[in-house]
């Protein structure tokens, strides 16, 4: 008999005879999971950053705003406003419109794909100022570039607000797809200019001095640089000192020189590869990746590369085509991982229902079931002390204490801890990888009808969620943690679930509703004798779990069956024991050209750890046809 192990603690050959696989390569599907550390897992939940934003629409942008000073601040742009997180509070505050759009109402985007773009670039003087542009805000004038000072947002181009302005000499500028402060300088990218698109171009203003040479267009040091390619420009991030510029069939990089009057050397960069999602693009560490129809891609501003290997067809086939510039490209620090917000191929729904997750340093792919618009990260947080630990605004969950989504050795350092954030189409700026529920809300009301109707404090459940509800008092027949109830019908402040409480006790107070995190991991199909021609006999599996995971069910394939032979089979730590992990063994006894094991886990209170999975094994007969 043989062992082969998909191992978190070692990879190769063993001398005692134990094979060892990468968890790396082991896996064929994963969702709403990733590997970390070569160690299997379910995803963490996410929860409310902060309060719904007032305009409860869709979120186009989270910024950190970076101040010359140093200090930072959180910013969000819906629909029609600017946002800026206090940090007393805990809430965004909207920020007025003064200066020469007193009189403006709003942005009014309506596209959804028309996503805002923003930087951090101080004024002459070096007092703070964020200045946002994007295709689908609505002009004041003829202008959609705009920018925040600290106090109201105010118009870019108008010298009543920005007296340090002067126009291009073609013509007014009347937005861009990009921003960025790059090279001592700001630059618009793929710029409108007299109503004219430059889809190749990049505006960029004179050097940034005392005398305003930053916000002049006009000026030695200033101008309009051509991309020399008939692409359109579909993406823009700095990497180090260069420029990466995705383009729809390649990439072009924008190069420092020493000549301040022609600040820009352009070289395109070679292949056939290009960027359709507008702002997929993600730069890290060396390269930028991006998401085009035609797969996965990485560049380094000398070399362009797909990077979807072990997914090739997956941009093509699983996001949906017409909808390809909705997807939104984001980065979450603390698991390695790029993400990408997408929408699923011929969904039914108008906005991004799923997200691809990345995880660089080992190499895997995931697909998990969150609906986010953008992401954004920061440090900042509301500082808890425990005179604050209450239902008041932004902790709802503190109204129970074993509800609580806060961690307990983490209360009262929210400044201290880096956070990756999401937005979605209805202005709730979640916390990405909290705790383990998805979606959570508190109950204030339930029916005693067919179907049973939830009251609830603002949320964004949908028709299709599977939930459960737990902590409700009076109705507590309601309360289940097992079998999931489904949603069948829902709005901001209430829920319908198939569930009969006719018979039920009344409701009296308190409960809580999770959206289930459905775990799912699909191993390669398994037969070590293969090259042998030969047959594998499997005796039996041993899984290394982490004992605080709750249980975790698995089912065995054979040569790809639709159905499997060994299905739900239950693994589940013992109560008792003391041990961090626990090894836990199922009988197979089976012989097949290969097996394929699935493990998977609906739950809202427990993140399963699949350290280790031992597969014993022997040669079976010949391969069969």
């Amino acid at each position: 008999m043989e062992v082969f192990e998909i191992s978190g603690f070692k990879t190769g050959v063993d001398r005692s005879g134990v094979n060892f696989l990468q968890s790396s390569d082991a896996y064929q599907n994963i969702e709403n999971g990733f590997i970390y550390r070569q160690v299997l897992q379910s995803r963490q939940g996410h929860g409310f950053f902060a309060p719904r934003l007032a305009n409860q629409s869709r979120i186009y942008g989270i910024f950190e705003h970076t101040l010359p000073n140093g200090d930072k601040q959180l910013l969000a742009t819906d629909a029609n406003f600017l946002y800026k997180y206090n940090t007393g509070t805990g809430v965004f505050d909207q920020i007025p419109f003064g200066g020469s759009m007193a009189a403006y109402t709003g942005f009014n985007i309506t596209n959804k794909s028309h996503y805002i773009s923003g930087v951090s670039y101080p004024t002459a003087t070096n007092n703070p100022r964020f200045v946002f542009t994007g295709a689908g805000i609505t002009a004041i004038g003829t202008s959609s570039i705009f920018f925040y000072d600290g106090t109201d947002v105010k118009d870019f181009t108008n010298v009543a607000d920005n007296p340090n302005y002067q126009t291009f000499a073609l013509g007014p500028i009347n937005r861009a797809l990009y921003v960025l402060w790059f090279n001592e300088r700001i630059n618009f990218i793929s710029p409108t200019i007299n109503s004219i698109d430059y889809t190749q171009g990049i505006l960029y203003s004179g050097i940034r001095t005392v005398s305003g040479n930053g916000d002049k267009f006009n000026v030695s040091g200033s101008g309009l640089f051509q991309a020399d390619t008939f692409q359109d420009i579909s993406g823009a991030s700095i990497l180090g000192q260069i420029i990466v510029l995705n383009l729809d069939r390649s990439n072009y990089t924008l190069e420092k020189t020493r000549d301040a009057f022609n600040p820009y050397f352009g070289r395109l960069v070679p292949g056939v590869l290009g960027t359709d999602a507008k702002y997929s693009a993600v730069s890290w560490n060396d390269s930028v990746k991006s998401l085009g129809k035609t797969g996965i891609i990485t560049t380094d501003g000398r070399a362009t590369l797909k990077n979807d290997n072990k997914i090739p067809l997956f941009t093509a086939d699983d996001i949906d085509q017409i909808s390809f510039d909705l997807t939104y490209g984001g980065f979450d620090r603390i698991n390695n991982q790029f993400l990408w917000a997408y929408k699923i191929s011929e969904s039914d729904s108008d906005t991004q229902n799923a997200v691809l997750v990345y995880n660089y340093e080992e190499n895997t792919w995931s697909v998990n079931d969150q609906r986010f618009s953008v992401y954004g990260q920061t440090d900042l947080g509301l500082n808890l002390s425990w005179d604050d630990i209450d239902e008041t605004a932004g902790n709802d969950s503190w109204e129970f204490f074993d509800t609580t989504e806060e961690i307990w050795n983490k209360i009262g350092i929210g400044l201290a801890v880096q956070k990756t954030l999401a937005g979605d189409d209805y202005g709730f700026i979640y916390g990405l990888n909290e705790d383990f529920d998805d979606y959570y809300t508190n109950i204030t009301a339930i029916t005693q009808a067919n179907p049973a109707v939830l009251t609830v404090s603002p949320s964004a459940f949908l028709a299709g969620d599977e939930v459960v509800i737990a902590n409700v008092n009076g109705m507590v027949e309601i309360n289940n943690l097992i079998d999931p109830y489904i949603v069948t019908a829902s709005t901001n402040t209430s829920i319908t679930i198939n569930q009969d409480s006719t018979l039920f006790s009344a409701y009296t107070n308190g409960g809580n509703i999770s959206k289930v995190i459905n775990f799912k991991a699909e191993t390669i199909p398994f037969n070590p004798y293969r090259e042998q021609g030969a047959r594998c006999f499997m005796s039996h599996i041993e899984f290394l779990v982490d004992v605080n995971g709750g249980f975790l069910e698995v089912d065995i394939y054979a040569d790809e069956e639709q159905a499997p032979f060994k299905q739900n089979i239950l693994i589940l730590p013992s109560e008792t024991t003391t041990k961090k992990r626990e090894w836990i063994t199922i009988t197979v006894n089976e012989e097949a050209n290969f097996f394929t094991i699935v493990m998977k886990q609906k739950s809202v209170n427990s993140q399963v750890k699949l350290t280790s999975m031992r597969l014993h094994t022997s040669i079976g007969g010949l391969t069969s046809g």
